[in-house]
């Protein structure tokens, strides 16, 4: 039994004596293997990024074309609270080594794309109309990630993210004509 407990700190060490760190890192680097995110931390993660960059890209979207104040309203703390989560996403990325996309998903593109066709009360209805959809998706994926996450940070980024993302809904509710 011992010899097994063993088994992945020998490798761990002889990596760290490798690198340069001696035997007193060989318990990092064998941490840091065994903490590595699973694929859906990875999706989930990529995803929320993409996510609030497609938020702050409507919210801007909103400001420039409705004169609704309850949509101007939606959107402007869109801006506000999806830069700030977009932020700390790509920090916790980069900490875990998981790739940041630099904008939404294409099918996101599109969505704003076609959204931005619109005006008047037209856009005021597609748009809010869209944010309530995103806002139920999107909470619905973080409660996944919560409940099927590997990493302690993914899965309490997740957990943050949920009390905002349902005053979201309420928001774009609030701004459905």
């Amino acid at each position: 039994m011992r010899k097994l407990a063993l088994a992945g700190v020998v490798p761990a060490a002889i990596a760290a004596v490798l690198a340069g760190t001696g035997f007193a890192g060989a318990h990092r680097v064998h941490q840091t293997a065994a903490a590595k995110p699973c694929g859906e931390d990875q999706t989930s993660l990529t995803t929320s990024i993409e996510g609030d960059r497609f938020e702050v890209a409507g919210g801007k979207l909103a400001l420039q074309k409705s004169t609704n104040p309850a949509v101007r309203k939606l959107g402007q703390t869109l801006v506000t609270d999806h830069s700030k989560s977009l932020s700390d996403s790509v920090k916790l990325a980069h900490r875990l080594g998981i790739s940041v996309p630099s904008k939404p998903s294409p099918s996101m593109q599109w969505e704003l794309a076609t959204v931005a066709t619109f005006t008047g009360t037209a856009f005021d209805r597609s748009y809010s109309n869209l944010e309530v959809l995103d806002h139920q998706q999107d909470i619905s994926e973080s409660k996944d990630e919560v409940k099927l996450g590997c990493s302690a940070a993914v899965r309490n980024n997740a957990r943050q993210e949920i009390p905002t993302l349902r005053q979201h809904l309420k928001l774009a509710q609030a701004a459905q004509p």
